[in-house]
């Protein structure tokens, strides 16, 4: 599965942001451009936008339009939209195809509804007959929404989709070992086409590798997320896929801006924990710390997509981290969090026979400091809810 993630600042938006986020997925990863000749069937494929109210308090949306060009040239992602099925998982709204503005129109059957913070949904265009060209398409995704009284106003975000060649492939992107001493060496390998131009990039490196499947790299001493990224296509309109993998450093070096000690410090060797399948959650560090989050496909959860975006006490985002978990594939990752940080967990999880039957999401909090940092959290989540 392609994750594509576009997501509101959750500590605050611009007038015009959507009030809703949007995370995007493809079947299959990638997109495969059709074959050239004409007289060949298309390739077909899938887009599954996933929907979600990130504020606690919800907003009124009229219509959700979802445009995807089409046509013959490189940005077209479709040839004939008239051959796309469109469904979304609202209950009581429907979508139908905007032929002349080359959009999908989803809307309930009442002049607006309400989404809040536990009303996580999917759009899907299935179907697709995808394009001949390799290149990116742009798909834009426009709300009419409003937040109180206000009036209603069109709200818009652009996903960029690749159609890749038919043989291109990126794959098996792996970090061995896993999780090293300070200091520690790692070897990354993958697989690959040769159609492409390659590049590996981590913290303060960009690094060629297009002729390479495999490096060793030396002394790790900090967390580190590596990413492989692949560039094919016409240059003027290109495709880029982009793959990560993730080491993780035991006691390991830190650099922060600053931080404040009144009296002593000490690390807490065992974790608080809380546990959740909310929606969306907000949290804000009492101290400063290390935050693991896992995400795993439990009961009957078939899939699970989001985001996890950090803050900082200025309101501005310092990390993001796409979420993505499928049975038997969960998900996980570490941030660092100083204290008065901010933490925005959003998450979409599609179950069959209705809501989750399982708590998907766990937090576990490892602080720097004195004293019981599980009840503040606590409170927290429950304020949140």
């Amino acid at each position: 599965m392609t994750l594509v993630v576009q997501m509101q600042d959750f500590v605050g938006t611009a007038a015009n942001d959507p009030l809703l986020s949007y995370v995007v997925s493809t079947t299959p990863s990638p997109l495969k451009a059709s074959p050239e000749n004409p007289q060949t069937p298309e390739e077909i494929g899938e887009i599954v936008i996933s929907v979600s109210r990130q504020s606690g308090t919800p907003a009124d949306v009229q219509s959700i339009r979802v445009k995807v060009p089409a046509g013959t040239m490189s940005p077209d992602l479709a040839t004939d939209l008239a051959k796309v099925t469109p469904r979304i998982t609202l209950t009581g709204w429907t979508g139908r195809l905007d032929a002349a503005a080359k959009e999908f129109v989803f809307a309930p059957a009442s002049s607006h509804a309400p989404i809040g913070p536990d009303t996580g949904f999917t759009i899907q265009l299935s179907d697709i007959p995808i394009s001949r060209k390799v290149g990116t398409a742009p798909i834009t995704v426009t709300e009419s929404s409003r937040e109180g009284g206000a009036a209603f106003k069109d709200r818009s975000v652009v996903f960029n989709i690749g159609k890749f060649p038919a043989d291109f492939y990126l794959r098996n992107f792996l970090c061995e070992p896993s999780i090293i001493p300070n200091g520690g060496d790692v070897k990354l390998t993958w697989e690959r086409s040769a159609n492409a131009t390659y590049d590996l990039l981590y913290p303060g490196v960009e690094r060629n590798v297009t002729n390479r499947t495999s490096i060793e790299l030396e002394g790790i001493k900090s967390d580190t997320t590596f990413y492989l990224r692949a560039t094919t296509g016409d240059p003027s309109n290109p495709v880029v896929r982009i793959l990560s993998a993730q080491v993780t450093v035991t006691k390991p070096d830190l650099e922060v801006g600053s931080i404040t000690i009144h009296g002593s410090i000490g690390f807490q060797g065992k974790p608080s924990e809380l546990k959740s399948r909310r929606a969306y959650s907000l949290y804000t560090a009492p101290t400063t710390g290390s935050l693991t989050i896992e995400v795993s496909c439990l009961g009957n959860i078939t899939r699970i997509t989001g985001e996890a975006v950090v803050s900082g006490q200025s309101k501005a985002v310092l990390q993001r981290l796409p979420i993505t978990a499928t049975p038997g594939a969960n998900w996980s990752g570490k941030v660092f969090l100083r204290k008065g940080d901010s933490i925005g967990i959003s998450t979409v999880a599609s179950a069959g026979g209705g809501a989750p039957s399982e708590d998907f999401l766990l937090l576990k909090w490892f602080p720097i400091g004195k004293g019981d940092l599980f009840a503040p959290w606590e409170q927290q989540a429950a304020s949140a809810t």
